[in-house]
């Protein structure tokens, strides 16, 4: 018994010479092209031969030999037991009374319901996955044209400023291209996953449709729909470029900000801008500490500390957990990260809130009430380590990517500034992996160490490096332990001991 398909644009070669054709001949179930029509018929003048076009061609259900009953086929399908029998069997013997229908009707039943199926996925779903790659690429546009056109203003603002103020727009541009890197670094992630998700959809649509044309009614009868409601489509992620702005004020002074990086030329000063930090003393910079009371703890080693206040710390071990102490060790509250090994750095706000990275997720996490709350999640690639909750409100995070590590400044959850270059355009911090420990001191100087000996403060209003060591005496560098802290508070000494120093 033959069941009818409509079957579109399809090209199928000739039965007898190879050559495409869209003839198709219902009786014999072949392929012919015009030319050969005569030739077919020829080859079996006694049958009849229903030759029609290819789309309207009639496909042959093969149907199973019935087990029970010899030179008999299972032509019908028992809705009771949802099994394929022969006449016989729904006359006699065990499916006797049973509701019965015709295989071909079932089939054919099946195959509306999957021609339906796969013209809703291909007009809404994959509609909708193509729409917010159309929009993601479109974003990655804007990205790298506004990017570029600030790339463009900058070179043209070069050529007005002095040679002496070249530092200011080598921050700008690297400023720029870290914005670029982290905005298309965040949007190539999300493509790929649209991409992956609409290649998964588009097969599913080609398997559909490989049923469509079988001629097997078990393969078309067991099909069972494997596409899920589709997810809410990600695309949600803001794209967040700081204006470069110029400004002139007559003849004698002239000015650009970006983000966080402003400086402004006077026709007065003919000096390089640097040249006008001034260095505080060093007894002004730091008094010799001295340690008041050493605390046990239950860590060991003792990994992180941040303070809060002058007589509470956060502190962490090699676990997933974060204890507050006070100056007595007595433990005060104790939460559990969701990091897969451990916190990658700590910190507390002027509230005392607690702020923790964790690496694996990239992510910077605030604890309130007990509960952990994501607050930025940092693209594929760039990993966050110590972090530096600053009296401003500001965040500081050392970011590794790729072996380069640099330090990067929040305001809320916007990204306003990139450090990682000196004032002769040279990297500040090492390659490699360690951490990039940070602490404000009484200056409201930023200051981080990479080794004992070697301490950077990096200026609160033009966030010029120096070297703290070029006008320390050797005797009285700050020795900075695993994790900085602040003055008249507590130093790890890298066992499960903690020391409060003032």
């Amino acid at each position: 018994m033959a069941s009818s398909s409509t079957l579109t644009k399809e090209v199928i070669g000739c039965g007898i010479c190879g050559v495409p054709s869209q003839q198709f001949c219902n009786n014999c179930q072949v392929c012919v092209c015009v030319d050969c029509i005569k030739n077919h018929a020829d080859v079996f003048p006694s049958l009849p031969h229903d030759i029609v076009l290819l789309k309207d061609r009639r496909l042959r259900l093969i149907f199973l030999a019935c087990e029970f009953h010899p030179g008999q086929y299972c032509e019908t399908n028992c809705e009771t037991c949802n099994l394929a029998v022969c006449i016989k069997c729904t006359q006699s013997g065990a499916h006797q009374g049973h509701n019965v229908v015709e295989l071909y009707k079932v089939v054919e039943a099946k195959k509306q319901e999957i021609e339906k199926q796969t013209a809703e996925i291909e007009s809404e779903i994959i509609t909708k996955y193509q729409a917010t790659l159309t929009d993601i690429e479109s974003k990655i546009f804007k990205v790298t044209n506004e990017c570029d056109k600030r790339e463009n203003e900058r070179e043209r603002l070069r050529n007005i400023w002095h040679q002496e103020v070249d530092i200011i727009f080598n921050k700008v541009g690297s400023f720029t291209q870290f914005i670029k890197d982290y905005n298309l670094a965040a949007l190539t992630t999300q493509r790929t996953n649209i991409e992956q998700q609409l290649q998964e959809i588009i097969l599913k649509v080609e398997q559909n449709k490989e049923i469509l044309n079988s001629n097997l009614p078990y393969e078309v009868v067991n099909y069972q729909s494997t596409v899920k409601e589709p997810k809410e489509i990600s695309n949600d992620f803001e794209i967040r470029l700081p204006c470069l702005k110029s400004n002139a004020v007559g003849d004698t002074e002239l000015s650009i900000k970006m983000g966080e990086i402003q400086a402004t030329m006077t026709q007065t000063s003919q000096t390089c801008l640097a040249n006008g930090l001034t260095l505080l003393s060093t007894k002004e910079l730091l008094s010799k500490s001295k340690v008041v009371a050493s605390i046990s703890t239950k860590y060991k080693p003792l990994f992180r500390v941040a303070c809060v206040g002058t007589d509470e710390a956060f502190i962490t071990g090699k676990g997933k957990t974060i204890s507050r102490i006070d100056i007595r060790g007595s433990v005060l509250d104790t939460f559990t990260t969701e990091c897969q090994t451990r916190p990658s750095g700590i910190s507390a706000n002027e509230q005392g809130e607690l702020l923790y990275s964790d690496c694996d997720r990239r992510t910077l996490n605030f604890v309130r009430q007990g509960q952990g709350e994501v607050f930025i999640t940092l693209p594929k690639g760039w990993d966050p380590y110590s972090l530096c909750c600053c009296k401003s409100g500001d965040i500081l995070v050392h970011v590794s990517c790729g072996g380069k590590n640099r330090i990067i400044r929040y305001k809320g959850e916007h990204l306003t500034q990139d450090i990682d270059l000196d004032q002769d355009g040279n990297p500040i911090f090492k390659e490699g992996k360690f951490t990039l420990n940070m602490v404000e001191n009484n200056n409201g100087d930023k200051i981080h160490n990479t080794n004992v000996t070697n301490l950077i403060p990096l200026k609160k209003l033009k966030m010029s490096e120096e070297m703290y060591d070029e006008f320390l005496p050797t005797e009285e560098r700050l020795s900075l332990s695993e994790s900085s802290t602040k003055d008249d508070s507590f130093k790890s000494n890298g066992s499960e001991s903690l020391s409060a120093r003032k």
